[in-house]
């Protein structure tokens, strides 16, 4: 027996060494590492595995349904209330963005990029597959209070929760620098590629196409505040125009200032606020919101061109207007803005134009909005609007979008 228990004894003490031997020997498994929050820069960033840099992929898809709308079928006839208008159009979006941001010894260092898609009859001129269109919406790089790429132009103020586009929300590729004062205080220089504002008089209106000569790009200025009772900003532009109209040329330089201000309205409920704004533009009509807002119904802006077709004079525009947002539950919210623009012409002759939203939001749950708005546009003045018969046709319009939108 006791020759039996050794012998056990002495195999187990064997096969333990062997298997112990064997182990050394099998590679070791690497260690997991697990994506880490990063809480620096707020919700939705994490760590990029192996680096100190916080990386937030965010995005939006949404479906609007137009009725009553205004497009253009192509035959450059439509018109507000025209025959040519289309009843009903639609469009899918999808915007996909990626934001990057670490710290260095002298700041945030950001680089941002942003990809939106769009398909539908909204913007279409042909049958079949609709419209489809992919842009490159963002792609900027921030550091040490320099802006340098495409993004939104630091001339513009207003951000109204509505459908339509109020004023000037346009995104450029600029070189921009911001300094920060403290409390709240900051003021901007910069320059913007002239590509991404001028609305010369020589479009093709066939296919939208002109000739530009960029000399030097505009130059852009801002001064804003952000406190607790909300915001306010005043800025500046000046656009070169030698060059891009025919010969005989007058006014060689286009201009426009801006101020607008938005004020915290707690006292209604949390979230809610109000906002106005004006601006004025003498042969930079961008910047007063030619290219935005007569694009809400038609895309006016190829009657509305920098300069006169007559002599090269600058034309010029004025905007005023305000909106609020009322929030009036955690999940309803209720926005309205509103706008009177003014062009005249330098060679004879103006218009006057005015635009209104209303809408409501409705968020059953997190980041999803299902919403349904009005917009209305007039015109009146010396723009004569005719259908395919030569007819007078009215030159004002009402439209209603039906919105979903999910956002992450």
């Amino acid at each position: 027996m006791k020759t039996v228990k050794t012998l056990l004894l002495g195999t187990a003490a064997g096969f333990a060494a062997f298997t112990g031997a064997q182990a050394a020997d099998l590679p070791m498994a690497e260690p997991v590492e697990y994506v880490k929050v990063c809480s620096t820069y707020g919700e939705g960033f994490f760590y990029i595995p192996g680096t100190d840099t916080c990386l937030q992929i965010s995005g939006y898809v949404r479906f609007d349904s137009v009725f009553n709308a205004n497009g253009d079928d192509g035959d450059d006839d439509g018109f507000l209330g025209g025959d040519d208008s289309n009843d009903f159009l639609t469009n899918a979006r999808g915007t996909i963005a990626v934001d990057a941001r670490s710290e260095t010894e002298w700041g945030t260092l950001r680089s941002y990029i942003e990809y939106e898609g769009n398909t539908g009859s909204i913007e279409a001129d042909v049958y079949d597959d609709a419209g489809n269109s992919i842009a490159l919406e963002a792609a900027f790089v921030q550091f040490a209070g320099f802006t340098a790429g495409k993004a939104s132009s630091f001339y513009d103020f207003v951000n109204a929760a509505t459908v339509a586009d109020f004023f000037s929300a346009e995104t450029v590729n600029t070189f921009a620098y911001t300094a920060s004062f403290g409390s709240g205080f900051a003021a901007t220089i910069g320059i913007e590629d002239k590509y991404f504002r001028a609305l010369p008089r020589d479009v093709d209106l066939d296919d939208g196409s002109s000739d530009l000569d960029q000399v030097w790009p505009n130059v852009i200025a801002a001064i804003r505040v952000d406190q607790a009772w909300g915001s306010a900003q005043i800025s500046a532009a000046v656009q070169d125009n030698e060059g891009d109209t025919f010969e005989g040329t007058e006014d060689s330089v286009g201009w426009a200032v801006q101020a607008g201000v938005k004020l915290n309205a707690g006292f209604l409920s949390e979230g809610s606020y109000v906002w106005a704004q004006g601006a004025y533009s003498e042969g930079a009509l961008s910047y007063a919101g030619a290219e935005d807002v007569f694009g809400n119904l038609i895309d006016l802006s190829v009657f509305v061109p920098d300069q006169s077709f007559f002599g090269g004079e600058n034309n010029t525009m004025w905007q005023v207007g305000g909106g609020v947002t009322f929030q009036a539950t955690k999940t309803v919210a209720f926005n309205g803005a509103a706008t009177l623009s003014n062009v005249e012409f330098a060679g004879g002759g103006e218009f006057d134009f005015i635009l209104a939203e209303a809408n409501v939001f409705w968020t059953p749950v997190k980041n999803l909005d299902l919403g349904l708005a009005v917009i209305y546009g007039t015109i009146d003045g010396d723009i004569a609007a005719f259908d395919e018969d030569g007819d007078t046709v009215d030159a004002d319009d009402l439209s209603v979008v039906a919105r979903v939108q999910r956002s992450f």
